[in-house]
């Protein structure tokens, strides 16, 4: 991999600015002091499993990236695309704390790493790392998870739009527009179905979608369960049910992830 040296520089900078806005969201509740109780408690339920997830996780793909592994490089790309995606949440939906410049240095390392990653892995033949892929069974549960997505989102926004009212989880915690509405109905969902799409066509552009992302969903769904479980246990909600629900989903898309990325040809030694 040609830019692996500046990956390596990039990587290390990023987990170390990830493990300080986590440590500090985590154990400190002055971070999200300005914040509502709901969505500091949901900082801290994603801070616990940034910190003991994501960045051992972020380090060692990245170690075996540096080592061209295939596999590796996909689970990497998942990895950097939920820092993305989450700390694009953090700039625009967390009050305003000591920490905002943090939050901006791990968007944009993350941002710019897999920038460079996704250039590297456009000039491979992609499709040519499987064999065998499940590639209608994927392409059929992105698919699914992208609609079931869309339903919960339009499912709020729709009737407030008719009403002329704002969202409840807008008004709710002190929001212009709930930002996770915004990325998802602009960019992950859209990108689920393309990658859908282009994978069922056994295109190089959709195996990687689409391993970047079930990577991805499960991350995100493990820290939506972290989220939950926080608020159960600081008593601002009862139901601990939804944390089941996508406890369930992280370990689908695990499985997922599993049966495609098992059928990626290791690399002939050179």
């Amino acid at each position: 991999m040609k830019q692996i040296k500046i990956l390596r520089i990039l990587t290390f900078l990023l987990a170390v600015s990830l493990a300080i806005v986590s440590i500090a969201g985590a154990f400190f509740p002055e971070t999200y002091s300005r914040d509502s109780p709901s969505m500091g408690a949901q900082g801290a339920g994603q801070d616990l499993v940034n910190l003991i997830v994501v960045v051992p996780l972020l380090l060692l793909s990245f170690h075996y990236t540096s080592r061209d592994s295939r596999m590796a490089s996909l689970i990497y790309g998942g990895t950097l695309f939920y820092i993305m995606y989450s700390f694009i949440i953090y700039c625009f939906g967390v009050n305003f704390n000591r920490f905002f410049l943090f939050y901006c240095l791990t968007l944009s390392l993350s941002l710019y790493s897999f920038i460079l990653l996704f250039t590297e892995l456009r000039r491979q033949k992609v499709e040519d790392w499987f064999e065998g892929a499940p590639v209608r069974g994927v392409s059929l549960y992105l698919i699914v998870v992208a609609l079931i997505f869309y339903v919960l989102w339009l499912k709020s926004i729709v009737p407030a739009i008719l009403q002329n009212q704002v969202p409840a989880d807008v008004s709710g915690n002190n929001l212009l527009v709930n930002p996770v509405h915004v990325i998802d109905l602009v960019f992950a969902l859209p990108g689920l179905i393309i990658g859908a799409l282009l994978i069922r066509r056994k295109l190089g552009l959709g195996y990687i979608i689409a391993s970047i992302a079930l990577v991805f969903m499960v991350l995100l769904t493990l820290a939506l369960a972290a989220m939950v479980l926080v608020l159960v246990l600081r008593e601002i909600n009862e139901d601990y049910t939804v944390a089941i629900v996508f406890a369930a989903l992280s370990l689908t898309s695990f499985l997922f992830t599993l049966l495609l990325l098992r059928r990626v040809k290791v690399k002939p030694s050179t």
